[in-house]
């Protein structure tokens, strides 16, 4: 978007090899209008003259260092353009409109225009021009005065395009300048943030690995201990009573040796990485009627894209129940439904097999699996099933989700 130039903002401060550039301009341009006009001018030699105009421009020259000043205040920057103006219109007088003198009208219109806001440059290059007009109305008629404001009217627009334009040139060059170091700054943000990210995505690793040793192993660990102190107990009194506790000891070391190697196996890259939650889910399936179990596998309802923690957390259910159906079950069919619901998805495991034995407290894979359920805001009931075998259920709601 270009910067219109009749904006109310004043130009930024200029490097300081411009400003010294413009200074030594306004310098030699003045110097050399004050000897060509002794020069070509044998009148303002005299006496009478030549002090108060060299005085003149003198003062013209000791206020070119403060220009243009944007830094200052505007009454300090709109005082000093002025009184240069008021001084370029003594000297005209007192130099009795010499040839070039006018021509000092020049170093005032640019310094308003890189000093000034749009606005205020205009109103005082009107003034100066309107001072030209007097300087001549003064010393001659309204015909000299009109015909000496006509070409240097023409130099007062020029003036005023060539300053209008290196304004803007400055602005479009600070403005990319600007641009450019706003994007270095969100390039090194974005570093930072792909730094935290990675930073996060780590400890998120590291928190559901400890999740997955606490639920598992940490169970498995914490009962043996258990059991192997009572057996320590008993052993001289009730040594039958501990070689059972011993041996249940050995029984879940085992089935915690187990749990650590699906773990390990569920570090490996999973099957949703490149496959879908039902064809990752049907591969389980295939693998329990290897075993020699007739299971089946239904999709209810219209599949759609799910968060990848709700698809882990099915996919979990869907290893562990089956694993439970082939292992403990004693089943000979086993039926899986995933059903996409309004609201949820539900996934369900059943078997004809012999059910939950009295008295048997849920092991350890569904108790991590309900916690994971839980975390989603699901639910998990396991249980029984009137007609006999055991059922495992699963529901975890899912709202509008487009897999961004």
């Amino acid at each position: 978007m270009r910067i219109p130039i009749v904006d109310d903002a004043p130009p930024a401060s200029h490097p300081p090899t411009s400003e010294r550039f413009l200074l030594i301009a306004a310098y030699a341009t003045t110097a050399s209008i004050y000897a060509v006009a002794l020069l070509t001018t044998p009148e303002l030699r005299q006496p009478a003259i030549w002090p108060a105009l060299t005085a003149l421009f003198v003062a013209f020259v000791l206020t070119i260092p403060f220009l243009p000043r944007t830094d200052a205040p505007l009454w300090r920057r709109g005082g000093l353009l002025v009184l240069q103006a008021a001084l370029v219109f003594a000297i005209v007088l007192v130099g009795r409109g010499a040839s070039f003198l006018p021509i000092l009208y020049f170093i005032v219109v640019p310094a308003a225009y890189l000093s000034l806001t749009f606005r205020q440059a205009s109103v005082l290059a009107l003034l100066c021009a309107g001072a030209l007009f007097l300087n001549y109305l003064l010393l001659s008629d309204v015909e000299t005065a009109l015909t000496m404001l006509l070409p240097y009217g023409g130099g007062f627009v020029f003036f005023i395009a060539v300053s209008v334009s290196l304004i803007q040139q400055q602005r479009e060059r600070q403005r990319a300048e600007r641009l450019l170091a706003e994007l270095e700054a969100a390039h090194r943000q974005l570093q930072a943030y792909a730094v935290q990210v990675e930073a996060l995505a780590v400890a998120e690793e590291r928190n559901r690995l400890a999740r997955e040793i606490h639920d598992s192993l940490g169970h498995y660990l914490t009962t043996i201990t258990v059991l192997l102190e009572a057996a320590g107990k008993l052993i001289a009194t009730q040594p039958e009573q501990a070689a059972e506790a011993v041996a249940r000891a050995q029984g879940l070391a085992r089935e915690g040796l187990a749990e650590v190697r699906r773990s390990v196996a569920a570090l490996r890259a999973s099957p949703l990485d490149t496959e879908s939650l039902s064809e990752a889910i049907g591969e389980v399936v295939e693998d329990i009627r290897a075993s020699g179990i007739a299971a089946t596998f239904t999709v209810e309802g219209e599949a759609r894209p799910l968060p990848i923690q709700t698809k882990t957390a099915l996919y979990r259910v869907a290893q562990e129940g089956l694993t439970n159906v082939r292992k403990h079950a004693n089943a000979s069919a086993a039926q899986v439904v995933l059903a996409y619901e309004p609201e949820r998805v539900a996934l369900t495991i059943s078997d004809n097999g012999t059910g939950r034995r009295r008295g048997k407290m849920e092991g350890f894979g569904l108790l991590g699996l309900r916690e994971r359920v839980a975390l989603l805001g699901g639910s998990l009931e396991a249980g029984d099933r009137p007609e006999g075998g055991f059922r495992l259920r699963v529901e975890v709601p899912v709202e509008d989700w487009d897999g961004g």
